[in-house]
């Protein structure tokens, strides 16, 4: 049976990778001011970033959501659609072209992705929202030393 298809997979990451160039400042904007660091307002956070650390700053630590958020809808998507696909294919038992989707399905297919979800989510966001609080400006190009963004392990 050729139920399982990989174009799920790849609209999953296209839009996971979208979601992140296009999300990732405004993210790292509201990640800084949950932080709580002294800004005084959206604006205030915004004008400091860029000030402190030119607009390179509102994509600090950008690289590691790119590859594992695309990665992870691409996984999520994947799952959820394949799954909704299994369930209809098999709860019909006919060989037809596409079987009708019961919101059962939907309710089935939507908890295996979230349980997916949440397995994959919350590392990536733990290390994304540590990646985002580096408030160190970029170096010029002499020695400069980057704090560790786990310092418990670096021993």
């Amino acid at each position: 049976m050729g139920s399982f298809q990989l174009e799920d997979f790849a609209a999953g990451w296209i839009g996971g990778a979208a979601s992140v160039i296009v999300g990732h400042p405004l993210d790292t904007v509201k990640t800084r001011l949950q932080a709580g660091v002294g800004y005084r307002n959206t604006l205030s956070c915004i004008r400091t970033v860029y000030r402190r650390e030119s607009v390179f700053g509102f994509f600090k630590g950008m690289s590691f959501p790119l590859a594992s958020i695309a990665v992870y809808n691409s996984v999520v998507f994947g799952v959820f659609s394949n799954t909704q696909r299994f369930l209809s294919q098999h709860r019909c038992r006919e060989p037809e072209a596409s079987p009708p989707r019961t919101l059962s399905d939907l309710l089935l297919a939507s908890m295996v992705a979230g349980v997916v979800s949440v397995g994959l989510g919350g590392p990536v966001d733990l290390i994304k929202i540590r990646l985002q609080m580096q408030t160190q400006p970029f170096p010029d190009g002499g020695e400069h030393r980057a704090t560790p963004v786990f310092p418990h392990l670096c021993m």
